[in-house]
């Protein structure tokens, strides 16, 4: 009979694979290993993989809020206990000082909802931010990760406000879209609800429905219809398939700004399509599973757009700093523009006919058969034919492609946050904050149908327009990057620092350009008042009204 050996531990051995969130330190536990949460518990409580556990008499989704007439005893921000990498993420909300630390608050006032974790910190797998092994924050690229990221800042916000009855907006944070991905494919089993593990549109939808139930015990969902609450639906279609209730009712931030009332999903993702079924067996499955809890979702999520100007807001996806290091806007001396029209990135290659509505392949193959690179300096590929630098790229472009893909593409914020002009080519769509700033004035928009015509079109742009165009856009391209927080913040001033330091002669012979020889001239600090969160507390203020 064989003989078991002890199992004996390295000291600096990992206990679980590296960059799993809280589950990378040595096995010993002679190092701490912090794991993210959102604002980090303030300092007062214990993160375990996105879960605040608050210390006694504290309590919240970042245990910021204490019970009335307590002493507010030091935490791991100050104190015997102090951890000193919690100092650069962590922000004590103004609303939970004993002292206010001005005289006036800014408005808007929103409460944050502290929602069952079903709903929040039990989906962490959306990190805009995490630790490393040496407890330094370091940014993540996820596609979807405004989600976490938009909860965290509305925690830190100092519009922020502890007393629901003067709360001119709700923020409700659900992960609805870390859960339909990457959630759902791992967990258990169909939790909103079964039979179908798969479908996603449908458990997000039946997601929601037990929120608004769980809002309606409280009066604040009541005492306005629902009209001053604010959703997040940060998936590829947006609020396409959101509950009728909900989605009629209150304030939705997107990306997706379909506006046609009468829509189909255009997904080329099987597991997203959402809407009357179209196939024998999914018909014959609702008919077997009729009456099972869940199963009636798209009859409660029909019959609404995805979109409605009058009420909801296109907002920026998140672009770490980083992914735009070349730009002007992160103090880059600017590049030459010699490339007329650029895009990198899916080209439909093996995916549905109907991907990007055609849009991206198209171009592609008219690009490619026409050799559109020599002729006009125009690259439509992928990372396998368009090779390089992704931002020196988008920095020397002049025009820039914006079309969707399974839905929303980040192509718009690729484009402005780069200098670059938008080509916009999605018929019937909304960009980011297209509703409240003037659009016209900084891109071009052609039909779907046009796009034989692309070159045409574009070498007809008169240098005058063209600087005119250019020009409105530096006016404005501050608004789609997200530079709140003191992690953000430090990051923008960590990276313009660093042109300055690498390059100080460009920097400086480009800072003394005039508008006549560029638009462009290298930013020396960033406006972090009017980033993107804070362009949408500025549309929040003007909102108040509406929802009255």
């Amino acid at each position: 009979m064989a003989t078991r050996l002890p199992l004996v531990r390295r000291p600096n051995e990992r206990c679980g694979p590296p960059l799993q969130d809280g589950n990378s330190w040595p096995c010993d536990g002679s190092r701490q290993h912090e794991p993210f949460c959102v604002n980090q518990c303030s300092g007062h409580g214990d993160c375990h993989m996105g879960y605040c556990r608050c210390h006694p008499e504290w309590y919240g989704h970042d245990c910021s809020r204490k019970k009335a007439g307590s002493d507010m005893e030091p935490g791991y921000l100050d104190g015997p206990a102090k951890r000193p990498w919690l100092e650069r993420v962590t922000v004590t909300p103004p609303a939970s000082l004993p002292t206010p630390p001005t005289p006036t608050r800014p408005r808007p006032l929103i409460y944050v909802y502290d929602l069952p974790p079903e709903y929040t910190s039990r989906i962490d797998s959306c990190m805009w931010r995490r630790y490393n092994d040496e407890n330094t924050t370091i940014l993540l690229g996820m596609t979807y990760g405004v989600e976490v990221m938009m909860h965290e800042l509305m925690l830190q916000s100092e519009h922020r406000t502890f007393d629901p009855e003067e709360a001119d907006f709700f923020y409700v944070p659900m992960y609805i879209t870390c859960f339909m991905w990457p959630v759902l494919g791992f967990a258990d089993f169909p939790w909103w609800h079964a039979p179908y593990a798969h479908n996603r549109p449908m458990h997000a939808s039946n997601m929601i429905t037990e929120v608004h139930e769980w809002l309606q015990q409280f009066p604040w969902w009541k005492r306005r219809g629902g009209r001053d609450h604010i959703w997040l639906m940060a998936h590829d279609e947006g609020a396409c398939s959101m509950p009728t209730a909900v989605y009629n009712s209150s304030i939705i931030f997107s990306h997706w700004g379909r506006l046609d009332p009468n829509h189909k999903s255009g997904t080329a993702y099987g597991q997203d399509k959402y809407g009357e079924p179209d196939d024998a067996l999914t018909v014959a499955d609702l008919r077997k599973f009729s009456g099972w809890k869940g199963m009636d979702w798209w009859e409660r999520s029909k019959g609404h757009p995805c979109y409605t100007p009058d009420k909801d807001l296109i907002i920026p996806a998140f672009k770490m700093p980083i992914h735009f290091k070349e730009s002007p806007l992160l103090g880059s001396p600017p590049l030459v523009r010699d490339i007329l029209l650029y895009f990198r990135g899916d080209i439909g290659a093996g995916r549905l006919a109907h991907y990007s509505r055609g849009i991206r392949q198209k171009l592609f193959h008219l690009s490619h058969e026409g050799n559109w690179a020599s002729k006009y300096g125009i690259y439509i590929g992928d990372g396998s034919t368009v090779v390089g630098s992704y931002s020196e790229h988008m920095a020397r472009s002049k025009f820039c492609l914006v079309a969707p893909g399974d839905g929303w593409s980040p192509r718009a914020e690729d484009a402005i946050l780069h200098g670059c002009i938008p080509l916009v080519i999605m018929d019937g769509v909304h960009a980011v904050f297209e509703s409240i700033l003037d659009w016209d004035a900084f891109s071009i928009r052609i039909r779907e149908s046009a796009l034989e015509a692309v070159p045409q079109i574009l070498t007809a742009v008169a240098p005058e327009r063209l600087a005119r165009m250019q020009r409105n856009l530096v006016r404005v391209w501050h608004r789609f990057a997200y530079a709140s927080g003191p992690v953000l913040q430090d990051e923008f001033r960590r990276l313009m620092a660093d042109h300055q330091q690498r390059r100080p002669a460009e920097v400086m012979a480009a800072s003394k350009l005039t508008l006549r020889e560029t638009p462009y001239r290298p930013a020396t600090a960033f406006p972090f008042q009017d980033d993107a969160f804070g362009t949408i507390m500025q549309w929040l203020f003007h909102r108040i009204e509406d929802t009255r």
